[in-house]
């Protein structure tokens, strides 16, 4: 008996051997080894189009950053060429002005402090009257009392003094805001002013004083020598440190080599006798002391002046033989003449200085006031660089400062005086109260 093979239904055309057994694949199968079809994620599309966001704002703000870099970077090339440019003319007023405050306070030593100083240490007693035993002590011809030299010689109205002077040594005046040195004006009328009154005559020791006093011929000697040895010294300071300060502001060397070696501008590489010119217009050049002479005078008068004396009188006692008709032991007498009369005063202009004896220094009232209230300005304008915009600063008329010589440049100002504590009464501590505190100070 064998095993028949069994037709069975399957598809059309199809035989299917029933020997076998049958063989069919699950649907889950050939979803696993069929290809997913390929998709997105809504995400990677937001991100595509978040970069065609940003890249057209970039376009717009990276160049708009460059700009801004550019422009901080343009200003503050502006920004620093201004400060050196103010730092260097702040320099260079405050180093000319220097020297003017150099003179008035040497000046004003030379007036009063050094004169008051020498004569009170050569000359000064320990006690006011003097008694006997001092050096500087001189009896009275009368027989009552005695006399300081330094008084004595005061009272002639040779030398200045500190109002308040006591003692043996010079009063120390440093805490002083004011210094009153002044001569006494009963021989000397109106010395005390400014300009002073000197004349031509200065009689060293009074006649008075020669009757009245004990003091000899060679004593009077050895004093005039002193006092001609003092004032001539003084003299040749004052001389000195006028003829140096007119040297210096003849061409204000100081201002510009100061603003020449600070700014450091072409203008003044290119030009360096002119360097500064346009600062210096402002109150140092239309001011210049003396109009720009080298020529001190020496008549007492002028922006600065100095004062001499031509002639020295001297009395005193000359010693001589009594006589039975004559018992005094001395005579008066003086720089006579011959016949021992007519005065002879001696002549200082022969053999020394052909003005005569330095006495004091001054300044006019205007120039002193000028330099201390309003002071000098100074405006100085610069040549800006090229800058990456094109924008030319050196032609901008009405943009900068009206007080700019040059309207169409930038520039800077300072404002520098010399003033004392006498500032509100005219800036005058020169003379009469030579007082030796002038400062510098600038201003904006």
């Amino acid at each position: 008996m064998g095993i028949k093979a069994k037709k069975s239904k399957g598809a059309p055309g199809e035989v299917v051997n029933s020997s076998y057994p049958s063989f069919s694949l699950h649907p889950l199968a050939f979803s696993l080894f069929r290809r997913p079809p390929f998709s997105l994620h809504p995400l990677a599309f937001s991100l595509f189009r978040r970069r065609g966001q940003l890249l057209l704002p970039s376009l717009i703000i990276l160049p708009s950053l460059l700009l801004f870099v550019y422009l901080i970077f343009e200003t503050t090339k502006l920004s620093r060429e201004k400060i050196r440019q103010q730092f260097a003319v702040d320099s260079a007023a405050f180093i000319q002005m220097g020297d003017y405050t150099n003179l008035l306070n040497r000046t004003a030593y030379v007036n009063g402090t050094f004169p008051y100083r020498i004569f009170k240490e050569h000359y000064g007693c320990d006690s006011t009257p003097c008694t006997a035993g001092d050096d500087n002590c001189l009896q009275k011809s009368d027989g009552k009392g005695a006399h300081c030299r330094y008084d004595m010689l005061y009272e002639a109205g040779d030398f200045p003094r500190y109002a308040s002077d006591t003692g043996r040594m010079p009063v120390p005046l440093d805490d002083k805001g004011e210094w009153p040195i002044r001569f006494d004006e009963t021989k000397r009328p109106n010395i005390n002013e400014n300009p002073p009154q000197v004349a031509d005559v200065l009689t060293l020791i009074t006649k008075e004083q020669g009757i009245k006093i004990n003091i000899s011929w060679g004593d009077a000697v050895r004093i005039f020598t002193f006092y001609s040895q003092v004032y001539t010294l003084l003299g040749q300071v004052e001389e000195s440190q006028m003829s140096v300060f007119l040297n210096l502001t003849s061409n204000f060397s100081f201002f510009r080599k100061s603003y020449y070696l600070n700014a450091n501008t072409k203008d003044c590489h290119d030009n360096y006798l002119t360097c500064g010119d346009e600062g210096l217009a402002g109150g140092f050049k239309p001011y210049k002391p003396l109009s720009g002479s080298s020529t001190i005078p020496t008549n007492c008068s002028g922006d600065m002046f100095m004062c001499y004396v031509k002639k020295i009188m001297i009395w005193a006692k000359v010693a001589r033989t009594p006589t039975p008709f004559n018992p005094l032991p001395y005579f008066l007498g003086g720089t006579l003449q011959a016949d021992g009369v007519t005065p002879k005063p001696v002549d200082m202009t022969a053999g020394g200085s052909p003005n005569g004896l330095f006495q004091l220094a001054g300044f006019n009232d205007n120039f002193l006031r000028r330099i201390g209230d309003p002071g000098y300005n100074v405006d100085q304008s610069w040549n800006v660089e090229e800058n990456y915009f094109g924008i030319d600063f050196n032609n901008r008329a009405g943009m900068w400062s009206d007080d700019c010589t040059n309207q169409g440049k930038p520039c800077v100002h300072a404002l520098v005086a010399s003033q004392c504590p006498q500032l509100g009464a005219g800036n005058n501590c020169v003379w009469p109260n030579p007082t030796p505190k002038y400062q510098t100070r600038l201003y904006p």
